[in-house]
């Protein structure tokens, strides 16, 4: 990644759109002090608290009615604060980062000497100030103290970036080749960092999501789609994991252009020369040479074809797993039982398998 700022930049604007298209992501954007519902909650309740609470009633001069009045007077002026007091506990439940948490014990100890006050003076308003001071400090952590530990929440929100924001670098590299932000899908280098992404995000337990879960399964199962593409269509690469090794200039000099066409021209000259100058035993070894090697050649044509066929075989029966996990609606448990009937399980990686194995435990996909 040549320009590391703007990447990241951009990724964390796309996961804050993905957060609000997905509310299973909002505990986790919570952890790092960006939570839009939460600061609306307590926006409320900050209003809640300005509020008076009910009047009291006039008297009318019937006893009786005066009494029920007062009555209902009294439910309705307790419910009043007993109804802001329960959002206040409601509030402190809601994710936030845990750094933050110092401040709850101050807030509890206040809800339970405004609660002490009405007790004693049943209708006079408790004073709400402090509760507000707090409840305001809580929200907003830019005017925290030095306890809150800013250096951690900048740290996880690092993490969060750099480990979900990988899915949407694939993504945004897919669209824009020309970004050169990842290496090459089918490349051994790309299966390395998945790899390490998704021992990253294993690693991490607040990170975890079923969202997530699916696209690094989906990520995994589009790299081994695209090597196994690449495998099937590369002629070289399957002659080199079959090993045919027949001596020829092709295989000491795999860097030299047309290098196996020259070497049977040589042979060819070599052969024609030694006839000419009556060499009959090197001209005999170097015919039955070339003979063999076209005997060779051909059967090595042959594996090759085999090898093509039985690739694009398990491309086509791969890819009806891959096409169920990218649709995002897919058992894992199937997908697990499919990898073992068709022998495909030695195509995930350890990483893979092992995040496969922990949501079929969980289940709900």
């Amino acid at each position: 990644m040549a320009d590391n700022k703007k990447p990241q930049w951009d990724v964390w604007k796309e996961l804050d759109e993905w957060r609000q298209r997905y509310k299973e992501l909002s505990p986790l954007f919570a952890k790092v002090g960006v939570a839009p519902d939460f600061t609306q909650t307590i926006n409320l309740l900050r209003l809640d608290l300005q509020r008076r609470p009910p009047a009291s009633p006039l008297n009318t001069g019937e006893r009786d009615k005066d009494a029920q009045a007062q009555e209902e007077y009294k439910r309705a002026f307790t419910s009043h604060y007993e109804d802001i007091f329960f959002k206040v506990e409601s509030a402190l439940r809601m994710p936030w980062p845990p750094e933050a948490q110092y401040l709850v014990p101050p807030i509890l100890e206040e809800l339970e000497n405004l609660r002490r006050a009405l007790v004693k003076n049943p209708l006079v308003s408790p004073p709400m100030e402090k509760l507000d001071v707090l409840i305001e400090e809580y929200a907003d952590l830019d005017k925290m103290d030095e306890r809150l530990d800013r250096s951690t929440i900048a740290a996880r929100r690092a993490e969060l970036i750099d480990v979900l924001g990988f899915p949407l670098i694939v993504r945004r590299q897919l669209a824009h080749p020309e970004w050169e932000l990842l290496p090459p899908l089918a490349s051994d280098s790309y299966r390395q960092l998945l790899s390490t992404k998704m021992e990253q995000y294993r690693g991490t337990p607040w990170l975890q999501t079923k969202l997530f879960d699916k696209w690094f399964i989906a990520l995994e199962f589009d790299a081994i789609w695209a090597s196994l593409k690449r495998d099937a269509n590369d002629r070289e690469r399957i002659i080199s994991q079959l090993k045919l090794n027949w001596p020829k200039l092709g295989n000491w000099a795999p860097d030299f252009p047309h290098a196996d066409l020259v070497w049977y021209l040589l042979l060819v000259l070599i052969s024609v020369i030694a006839l000419f100058a009556e060499w009959w035993w090197t001209a005999a070894g170097l015919i039955i040479w070339l003979q063999l090697s076209v005997i060779i050649e051909k059967h090595h044509a042959q594996l090759v074809i085999k090898r093509r066929q039985a690739l694009l075989l398990e491309c086509g029966r791969f890819k009806r797993i891959r096409d169920q996990i990218s649709s995002g609606k897919f058992d894992p448990s199937t997908v697990l039982r499919q990898l073992k009937q068709f022998n495909f399980r030695h195509y995930v990686s350890e990483q893979g398998m092992l995040l496969l194995q922990s949501m079929s435990m969980v289940g709900g996909f």
